[in-house]
């Protein structure tokens, strides 16, 4: 069945591509606004050959990666607070439901004036994107910890803040991971913005300034590769999930 879906998935990926290249051979519409993949994927190995490609993605993930870390980090402390603390849950739910309101691009001119270009500023943007999410889940898994696993681990001498490693944490391990998953794709919205409004290196930068050139392939090269990393990570924590919570249909 594994096996089934993967390669009704690449399928799915082909059929389009195939379509889309079909589409554009027979001029159906301007290529020169949105070109075909096979001119996006030449455009992106030439970006791979001359290194451009390479310092691009090191400098994005140099920004995503501590900023998704600290962000989740952030998300599942907060979820287990408020999770299992009823009057913590009072405190910070109102305010976090607030806060999660405010779209990280609209955070974007404040950064800039707290830490100009810096990819401080950038860092802490993804971190807002990807706190949500996973706090959201986290919470939403201590609240389904079932009162019969509690019991049981008192009885068993597991008490105080073991029970939180022991009992609270593995049981809601399903449902954090769920919120990572949604943290990766938030977390690449908010990268991109900041890339766009305030840096100079960049995947979310290649693309403007391809756009600003007009070198439509490479914009569009860029565009396909941001969607193959956030699926890629999307892919590797649906297969962690799996493994922790093999009764569940994921």
């Amino acid at each position: 069945m594994k096996l089934k879906s993967v390669a009704i998935g690449a399928l799915t990926f082909i059929l389009v591509g195939v379509i889309w290249e079909l589409l554009a051979a027979i001029n159906f519409y301007n290529t020169e606004l949105f070109p075909p993949p096979s001119e996006a994927i030449l455009a992106i190995l030439k970006l791979w050959e001359s290194g451009v490609l390479a310092t691009d993605f090191a400098d994005s993930m140099s920004r995503y990666l501590p900023g998704f870390l600290i962000g989740s980090s952030v998300g599942v402390v907060m979820g287990v607070v408020s999770g299992i603390s009823r009057g913590a849950g009072y405190v910070v739910n109102p305010l976090f439901h607030y806060l999660r309101a405010i779209p990280p691009v609209a955070l974007i001119p404040f950064m800039l004036v707290l830490f100009g270009i810096t990819d401080v500023g950038k860092v802490s943007l993804v971190a807002w994107a990807c706190m949500f999410p996973v706090w959201l889940s986290t919470q939403a898994g201590m609240k389904q910890v079932p009162v019969e696993y509690l019991r049981a681990a008192e009885v068993f001498g597991v008490k105080g803040f073991r029970r939180i490693f022991d009992v609270w944490l593995p049981c809601s391990l399903p449902h954090i991971l769920s919120g990572l998953r949604i943290a990766v794709a938030t977390g690449f919205f908010a990268l991109a913005a900041a890339e766009m409004f305030a840096s100079s290196s960049g995947i979310a930068f290649r693309i403007v300034y391809s756009h600003q050139l007009f070198q439509t392939d490479t914009m569009v090269g860029m565009i396909l590769f941001v969607g193959l990393i956030a699926l890629s990570a999307d892919l590797l924590l649906g297969a962690l999930r799996k493994s922790v919570a093999r009764w569940e249909d994921v």
